[in-house]
């Protein structure tokens, strides 16, 4: 039976969410007895070896120079490779189970594009006049649209996600955080891999690396190559192909020069090609236009992954990008880097958003867009009182597409654009040490951003698209956004494990134009929307307690959310017979919103059973809004909620490993809990009754499980391993669209049930 609500939460809901906090709460009660119990004992054993602790030294780059992560004052949580790697991580979308409150997973039907939020601060619009409102960053190369940034899990080192505004040293669209996806370093020691993956659903991984030297000293490089495929999830039920299918081809090629001691060139290339089929959407209402188009009703199809689409199934991005990157040790204390970057991509999309044979609502959509970025840091470490780091940055960038619509196969119009950018930044960070234990921390970003908007949207007498019969949007506009975001903080080292810190920070992201415009009937939609901002508290503990065996992070925070830039899709009655016949695209201020939350991470290993441990983590998020706005003054007001951010999430690992069998042995078996969940900004009216709001499509709490178990002999030449994901089937919504002019309700489900095995040989 298919899981969604267009309700408020019920009591078996609360009921449900109250047991998975229980289950997570459990994991945090234990760490105090193991804490306690070792407090006053030598870290050990009787035997006098020391025993494993989980508080080694996990060096980031959070703030763009090397430093402990239990030493940065930050909201920022480390997946490390071996993770990714152990739990077959197949893309990024998997650290939604290991970063507190972080949601994230692929867009619209497409299995490449990204949709990130965190903090409640996101943005689901793909299309090429919106930016995201949480950056990805490839080896400190920013990745501007979604279309190919859901990167694939292969020839990685670590990935950090910061959580909050970084607006002082990652710019404007990192009003909500920021992920760092970061490659494998390349030394002169040779490193080589190759890994077959076969699973449910015919799954298909292969993955290849191949590091060292060329010239010991000198030269290095890398060549990382990925293909991810399996079989579809579902099918399309019309013509017997399968949806929901991956066929991914990635690589990535590395060359590292060292000319000196004290330079290091760095030049490397990435491509993605995707060719999978579009990811499925599936009824989860019948469409009332089906007997006027088919002659007989068209219900939920019972696989929840299956479609009756009529539209043919074209999806394909490919995505690329070079960097060069120089560093330059001007100094025992200083040193400057050059980040020089172009990436591109290009994007065919069909969605069928009534997934029926019949044209109700087919959408043909392509996307292009280039960038190109330039920035200098210089970073200053003297190993005394002050240290951080100043720097430029520079950004222009193309993005546009064409969308053909086709509604009730007799309406067919275009959305075609362009939106140019061209963007500035100096900023700086620095840290002060006030004592031997207080330090304030200080940052400043000036960023100077010019857009230039370009819209032509029309409609036309048929689906060649070749005579227009009316102009719903025709403007070439610019507009130059102009922000300051500072921040403030001090930290303060209460003892050599434990250190608190507070901070004050702003975010923002600049404003743009609607490139989906319909101005014949809503002047103001081809209007500039403004910058959304984010002014944040944050006060945070990070301790190592129990002699090392227990690392646990604190966070609280409180935001004052402004001008929320929010897509929508808004009913309208187009031949003024007071009924709703069409819908436009809508893309507006929504209005202010006040985030409040508190998030917990853990990682306990015992000291009496060294073998086993447990890890997760716990986050509480209130995104409640303040006030929207009655935009078209139709006496609703145009959204309702902030989507994508559940009260409640949280995860519990039971990690394992011991010697056996002439080897070690490691496995994970773990819980992932999410609250209810809003998928969806509705605006205006329910056009099936126009005195009650239209109400978004909510994903009710849920629970994923998952486990895998590794084995690494001695030599370390082989693992093995086995993984299970979503091992009790958990049916759940990702994202979904609720659009009753055209009889569209409807939804993308996450991952079912999925078992791979993974065999591992290295070359060195």
């Amino acid at each position: 039976m298919k899981r969604f609500r267009v309700l408020p939460p019920s009591l078996a809901d609360g009921l449900r969410r109250l047991r998975a906090l229980l289950l997570v709460l459990a994991a945090v009660a234990l760490l105090a007895p193991g804490a306690a119990a070792q407090s006053g004992e030598d870290a050990e054993d009787k035997d006098g070896v020391e025993k494993p602790q989980v508080s080694d030294e996990i060096v980031v780059t959070a703030r763009k120079r090397e430093e402990n992560i239990q030493e940065v004052p930050v909201a920022v949580s480390v997946v490390r490779a071996e993770t990714l790697e152990d739990s077959a991580a197949a893309d990024i979308s998997e650290l939604q189970g290991y970063v507190p409150n972080l949601s994230i997973y692929p867009g619209r039907n497409q299995s490449t594009t990204l949709t990130a939020f965190m903090r409640g601060v996101g943005q689901a619009d793909p299309l090429w006049g919106v930016d995201p409102g949480v950056g990805l960053y490839l080896d400190d190369v920013y990745v501007a649209r979604p279309q190919g940034a859901l990167l694939d899990v292969y020839d990685v080192g670590r990935v950090e996600v910061l959580r909050g505004p970084q607006g002082t040293l990652y710019g404007k669209n990192t009003i909500g955080g920021a992920i760092k996806y970061i490659s494998r370093d390349i030394t002169d020691q040779a490193t080589g891999s190759i890994s077959v993956t076969p699973g449910s659903y015919g799954n298909q991984d292969f993955r290849f690396l191949l590091a060292g030297a060329l010239v010991p000293g000198k030269l290095r490089a890398k060549v990382a190559f990925a293909s991810l495929q399996h079989d579809g999830y579902g099918d399309n039920l019309l013509t017997g192909r399968e949806v929901s299918d991956k066929d991914t081809l990635a690589y990535r090629v590395g060359l590292d020069w060292l000319p000196s001691a004290k330079v290091k060139v760095q030049l490397s290339f990435d491509a993605t090609e995707d060719n999978a089929g579009p990811k499925g959407l599936t009824r989860l209402e019948a469409n009332p236009f089906c007997p006027l188009f088919l002659g007989a009703a068209c219900p939920p199809n019972p696989g929840l992954f299956d479609t009756q689409s009529g539209l043919e199934p074209l999806n394909s991005t490919d995505a690329s990008g070079t960097s060069l990157r120089i560093i330059w040790d001007v100094s025992p204390h200083w040193q400057l880097k050059s980040i020089t970057a172009y990436r591109e991509s290009d994007t065919e999309n069909n969605i069928d958003f009534d997934t029926t044979p019949a044209r109700i609502a087919d959408v043909v959509a392509t996307y292009y867009d280039e960038q190109t970025s330039q920035e200098f840091q210089l970073i200053y470490d003297g190993g005394g009182k002050l240290n951080g780091v100043f720097g430029l940055y520079y950004f222009d960038g193309e993005a546009g597409g064409l969308v053909k619509n086709i509604f009730f196969n007799s309406l067919f119009g275009t959305t075609e654009g362009t939106t140019n950018i061209e963007s500035y930044a100096v900023f700086g960070e620095a840290s002060y040490a006030v004592s031997d234990k207080l330090t304030f921390n200080f940052g400043l970003r000036a960023t100077e951003e010019e857009k230039q908007g370009i819209a032509f949207n029309a409609g036309y007498t048929d689906d060649t698209f070749s005579v227009v019969t009316i102009v719903t949007a025709d403007y070439d506009k610019s507009k130059t956004f102009s922000s300051f975001s500072p921040k403030l903080g001090l930290d303060y080292q209460w003892s050599d494990d434990v250190m608190g810190y507070v901070t004050l920070s702003r975010g923002f992201k600049s404003g743009g134009f609607n490139v989906r415009a319909q101005s014949t009937f809503f002047p103001n939609s081809a209007l500039p929307f403004d910058d959304e901002e984010l002014r944040v508290a944050e006060v945070g503990v990070k301790s190592v307690v129990g002699n090392g065996s227990t690392v646990l992070n604190t966070a609280l925070f409180y935001g004052d959310y402004n001008d929320i830039q929010v897509s929508t899709f808004t009913s309208f009655d187009s031949d003024g017979d007071g009924q709703d016949d069409a819908f436009y695209g809508d893309f507006l201020n929504a209005g202010n919103a006040t985030l409040k939350g508190v998030e917990v991470e853990f990682d306990w290993k015992s000291r009496s059973a060294d073998w086993f441990g447990l890890s997760g983590n716990l986050s509480y998020l209130d995104a409640t809004p303040d006030e929207f706005l009655d935009e078209n003054d139709d006496g609703f007001v145009d959204t309702r909620v902030i989507s994508n951010a559940p009260e409640l999430t949280g995860a519990l690992r039971a990690n394992l490993a011991f010697p056996a069998f002439g080897g070690l042995l490691s496995a994970s078996v773990g819980v992932a809990y999410r609250d209810d969940s809003v998928l969806t900004n509705e605006g205006g009216a329910d056009p099936r009754n126009p005195t009650q709001p239209l109400l978004p499509l909510i994903q009710p709490s849920f629970e994923v499980w998952d486990a895998w178990i590794s084995w690494l002999p001695s030599n370390g030449k082989w693992r093995i391993g086995l993984v299970g994901k979503n091992l009790t089937d958990e049916e759940y919504l990702t994202n979904g669209y609720n659009i009753p002019v055209l009889g569209v309700v409807q939804g993308s489900y996450g991952t079912p049930r999925t078992v791979t095995a993974t065999v591992e040989y290295r070359f060195f």
